[in-house]
């Protein structure tokens, strides 16, 4: 059997997964890898002297008995990528999204991906401005599902509102919550900056945390909707 190498032709599209210098430090569970999260392997490589970034990421992981979380950074994340992405944006037929609605929960965390983009358009690459961020994430995706009397701050429109302090939007780094049924893990990242968010009028997040209302519904094709045009 041919084993090929993770940064060879055979390996095909994992050999994006082989940049291990630029891997990042997730969840660590030994004393030996406190204040190791958030960092780059590289980095701490040159900081304890090894040449080798790939034996400090198996030092790291034998230290904590194989649990490490570890977080592969993209190959594409440049700025001429970036640029292409931003082209893409301004399409009218675009809608914007990271998250695969928790089909794979245990393994990523794409849900951020909306404060992500406004603390990028604030303090980032500034790829978009923050009212141009905001529509995306709000009023084209309520047009392109046909959503009535949302997405937009309107007159007798629904009251579904998140107020965030534009100096700290963000979002915390992803780290592993069992709260799952049987303590299963999933990944999760806090938002940062939201002051409040309300459905339908009702203030369900305040400063942060949940208020224990729950004044949601399930939206019916119809009810909630108008027919839209597919171009």
């Amino acid at each position: 059997m041919m084993v090929a190498r993770a940064d060879s032709d055979e390996a095909g599209m994992f050999r994006r997964l082989a940049g291990f210098a630029d891997y990042v430090i997730g969840d660590t569970f030994s004393d030996a890898n406190k204040g190791l999260s958030g960092r780059k392997v590289r980095d701490i490589a040159a900081e304890r002297g090894d040449a080798e970034p790939f034996d400090t990421l198996i030092d790291i992981v034998i230290a904590d008995n194989l649990r490490t979380v570890l977080w592969p950074s993209a190959p594409d994340d440049d700025d001429a990528h970036w640029n292409l992405r931003r082209t893409l944006w301004e399409d009218p037929d675009v809608v914007l999204g990271g998250s695969d609605a928790g089909a794979h929960l245990d393994r990523m965390c794409g849900g951020s991906y909306t404060t992500r983009l406004l603390a990028d358009s604030l303090r980032g690459r500034r790829l978009l401005s923050l009212e141009r961020a905001v529509q995306a994430l709000t009023d084209v995706p309520a047009r392109h599902l046909g959503l009535r009397d949302r997405g937009q701050v309107r007159e007798g429109w629904i009251a579904d509102l998140v107020v965030f302090d534009p100096t700290t939007i963000d979002t915390a780094p992803p780290t592993i919550a069992r709260d799952l049924p049987g303590g299963a893990p999933r990944m999760h990242a806090e938002s940062v900056g939201i002051v409040r968010v309300l459905v339908g009028g009702v203030v369900t997040v305040r400063d942060g945390a949940p208020t224990g209302e729950r004044p949601g519904t399930v939206l019916r094709s119809g009810r909630d909707t108008e027919t839209i045009t597919v171009h």
